[in-house]
């Protein structure tokens, strides 16, 4: 009887240990997939394809970056057809595009990216903004977070410094420096 009962502790001990390393197995499968959607999705809507705002983000998406506020007046961007504008302009000044990440990180629903950014300033659609046809870059942190539906909830992020803005405004008078 007594061997029976550590045969059993045995067997219960080993499918719990089996049931636990699946579900972090889950958990872990489900983190790498939110971490490729967020990567394919800064890379797309940052360079090569507006329609992937359609495609992945929730019809409430919140994007929000600090140089919104200057180029926008407003800290966020909401609602896919606004991000979607943002996008598509974004894609239309921007060509040779190049987007590196540095690091990955998933967490649940949520993903931070550290990136860079490489393209060719060919146009803007603000007009105190002219193209320099000039090859530019950047990096910043984003984080993502998706719903219970898999589709981009929130992307907010930080840009170096000086960040696109300031570079695309140097005056002449730097050259005497």
């Amino acid at each position: 009887m007594k061997r029976k009962l550590k045969m059993s502790k045995y067997l219960i001990l080993t499918f719990l240990l089996f049931l636990s390393a699946s579900c972090n197995s889950n958990k872990t499968n489900e983190a790498g997939k939110y971490k490729a959607l967020a990567e394919r999705f800064f890379r797309e809507e940052y360079g090569i394809n507006p329609s992937v705002v359609n495609e992945l983000a929730a019809e409430d998406i919140v994007v929000s970056y600090p140089s919104y506020k200057r180029l926008f007046g407003a800290s966020n961007i909401r609602g896919l057809e606004a991000v979607t504008n943002l996008s598509t302009g974004f894609c239309s000044r921007w060509k040779e595009t190049q987007v590196i990440f540095h690091e990955s990180i998933a967490e649940g629903n949520s993903v931070t990216l550290a990136w860079s950014f490489k393209g060719r300033n060919v146009g803007s659609a603000l007009p105190d903004i002219k193209p320099t046809n000039e090859i530019e870059s950047w990096g910043g942190i984003t984080v993502y977070r998706f719903n219970k539906e898999g589709k981009v909830q929130t992307e907010y992020g930080l840009e170096s410094e000086p960040g696109p803005i300031e570079r695309m405004q140097i005056d002449d008078s730097s050259e005497n420096i």
